[in-house]
């Protein structure tokens, strides 16, 4: 007997406050239409187990059968505050719909990352496959919700809602974190992001823990607007003003109603409360990003920033409809818009946010392994739409662009704002770069393809770590058949080694100490710096002109540390990101994103960062100039907030 292909399990639309209100009440409840696999109580599945074990009260809650035939009946249980079940099955719906988006934008599964263990004050990464990430509702007593990488896991609080009467709260009631969809998909996006680029965890500017938080945001946010009814319901309430207040930009509402702190939605992208409790509309303010460091106030600047393209693409696409509907003014008039026009505005800005989201995620494959700045993310932005469709008849990346200088946030090294300076560029390679570059890939480029056409998840994990351990091999200590192949091309070891540092590795044997002076004392770091294959990951995407695109994101890390002084033990770090595409079964690069160790102004920044803002310097960089810096602070957990 054939597997059904989805399963459709209900749930909550925003938060379960809004069931007791007469105005959203009919559009709080959605149905999830999820990938269909045969699960487990828990439910355990393929991607995930929950584990309802709630150790304040010290009992595990009994585990939901999502393929009971009383749930399959019904489209799972019905949605409850008071059912542990239930919160069980929302959790997983939710996850599952985040994973899937994710899936379908980046062309490949996910896999989970390996748990993050400590040999010798280093991470050991190279511990078992971890097929599931474990999802705890009901983990503790307190109103947060938080991804630990050291158990890869994702835990739920619940608290006592504030005596305050606020929005939809029961003052003194139970609030639970994991039945609010936009906290359980912002932890998810967490989870994800850490197993694409583990190095996003360590703290190297002030963009990186602000990028976690607003990444984790944005993909939550734009995720609301696959909700037809929800989305038709509040253009109605607008009359089409989606910059007007309405829930579609707030995130996590009633967990920030429960607070009592008078500020409404936990975090909003379209306006906030003043000391008066009045609304009043954000607006792009460019000098905010360079006064903003909170990881989390920070990380609202991006959001915002993503959601002022989204307002201009809306209002942009919607001007027909509205010239339409108005006889040509452009001025809709006093009363309820009609229903047909409200379907029209719902499905331009539903078509919209799911190519935002999109957008957003793929370019992920296009910013660099480790200290991303918003300048980065924006460039890569550019250049993974530029890839999926080469023309932006639509506007995607003008409103990007326009977002982005509103709020003042720009890329380094760029000499315009146009979509063609943003774009990551071709690199530059010399005969004898290109001819390595053609060696490296024809020697992974079958490992590659076969992994491509793998489904089964722990497989793929496997066939991952050879491949990266093909590549690093080949990197750091070639075979007798590489070498002859060298020979056969004409190449040496110093060509090699170039092109090496064209991807921003060093490898000469036994090469002068890397030496720092800092207010006089000098630092020198160890020589051979360590170098790590981080990810071989094949890529098969449809572009907006359905073109299938057949991609290799490969990610390289090297790392130095400091030997003695002061600084004894931290960590720079260099390296990139390479995007290769294949075309007529040839491997052929296309970008290298690089953050080199040769960097005087990033290495600087970054001391400056860790240093703290009252702090002087004075540097003196020899041999190799300047290496790249990350300081080696890890987050041990993810906070909501």
């Amino acid at each position: 007997m054939t597997n059904p292909v989805y399963r459709f399990l209900k749930g909550y639309t925003i938060d379960p406050g809004f069931s007791t209100r007469l105005d959203t009440m009919a559009i709080n409840e959605s149905v999830y239409k999820i990938r269909w696999e045969d699960l487990k109580p828990g439910p355990i599945g393929e991607y995930i187990e929950v584990i309802d074990f709630d150790p304040v009260n010290y009992c595990f809650y009994e585990p939901v059968d999502l393929d009971s035939k009383e749930i399959l009946s019904q489209q799972g249980l019905n949605p409850s505050e008071g059912s542990p079940k239930f919160h069980q099955q929302f959790v997983y719906a939710v996850i599952m719909q985040t994973i899937e988006n994710f899936e379908k934008a980046l062309g490949r599964k996910i896999i989970w990352r390996s748990y993050r263990k400590w040999q010798n004050g280093e991470v050991d990464e190279s511990v078992e496959y971890v097929k599931q990430l474990r999802v705890y509702p009901h983990a503790m007593i307190d109103a947060n919700a938080f991804y630990t990488s050291d158990k890869m896991a994702l835990l739920f609080g619940y608290f006592q809602a504030g005596n305050k009467i606020e929005g939809a709260n029961f003052p003194g009631g139970a609030v639970f974190t994991c039945l609010s969809p936009d906290i359980v998909a912002h932890e998810t996006t967490h989870a994800i992001l850490d197993s694409i680029f583990p190095r996003y965890m360590e703290n190297t500017n002030p963009d990186v823990p602000a990028f976690h938080e607003a990444f984790a945001d944005i993909v939550a946010l734009l995720q609301r607007f696959s909700n037809t009814k929800l989305l038709e319901h509040q253009i109605e309430r607008t009359r089409g003003r989606l910059d007007e207040y309405s829930v579609m930009g707030e995130l996590a509402t009633q967990f920030g109603q429960a607070l009592e702190t008078g500020r409404g939605a936990l975090r909003s992208a379209i306006g906030t409360y003043d000391k008066n409790g009045k609304w009043k509309k954000i607006e792009p303010n460019p000098a905010a990003y360079k006064k903003t460091f909170e990881a989390h106030d920070r990380g609202a600047i991006l959001v915002a920033t993503i959601f002022e393209a989204f307002m201009r693409l809306y209002n942009y696409r919607v001007q027909d409809l509205l010239r339409i509907a108005t006889q040509g003014s452009g001025v809709l008039p006093q009363g309820s818009i009609h229903p047909d026009l409200v379907k029209r505005l719902a499905a331009e800005a539903t078509d919209i946010a799911s190519h935002l989201l999109w957008i957003c995620i793929r370019a992920l494959d296009y910013s660099p392994p480790f200290d991303i700045t918003f300048g980065d993310y924006l460039r890569a932005l550019i250049t993974a739409d530029s890839d999926i469709c080469l023309d932006d008849n639509n506007g995607y990346r003008v409103a990007l662009i326009e977002a982005f200088r509103a709020w003042g946030i720009f890329p380094d090294k760029v000499q315009t704002l146009s979509d063609y300076s943003l774009r990551w560029s071709p690199p530059l390679l010399n005969k004898a770069e290109a001819t390595s570059l053609n060696l490296m890939a024809a020697h992974i480029k079958e490992d590659v393809r076969k992994i491509g056409r793998l489904s089964d998840r722990e497989e793929i994990a496997t066939r991952y770590k050879l491949v990266q351990a093909k590549l690093q091999k080949l990197l750091t200590n070639p075979s007798k058949e590489i070498a002859a192949a060298w020979r056969a091309n004409k190449l040496t070891q110093k060509d090699w080694n170039g092109f090496l540092r064209k991807i921003g590795v060093i490898l000469e044997k036994n090469p002068p100490p890397l030496r720092i002076t800092y207010d006089g004392e000098l630092f020198e770091f160890t020589a051979n710096p360590k170098l790590e294959v981080h990810s071989v990951r094949p890529a098969f995407r449809i572009g907006r002109e359905d073109s299938i695109i057949e991609q290799v994101i490969i990610t390289l890390t090297q790392s130095h540390r400091i030997r003695s002084g002061q600084f004894k033990g931290t960590t720079f770090r260099g390296g990139c990101t390479m995007v290769l595409s294949i075309l007529n079964d040839v491997l052929k690069v296309d970008y290298i994103i690089l953050k080199r160790f040769d960097n005087e102004h990033r290495l600087l920044n970054q001391l400056k960062y860790q240093m703290g803002p009252e702090s002087s310097m004075s540097m003196h960089i020899s041999n190799y100039d300047s290496p790249d810096k990350s300081f080696a602070v890890n987050f041990e957990k993810l906070h909501l907030h």
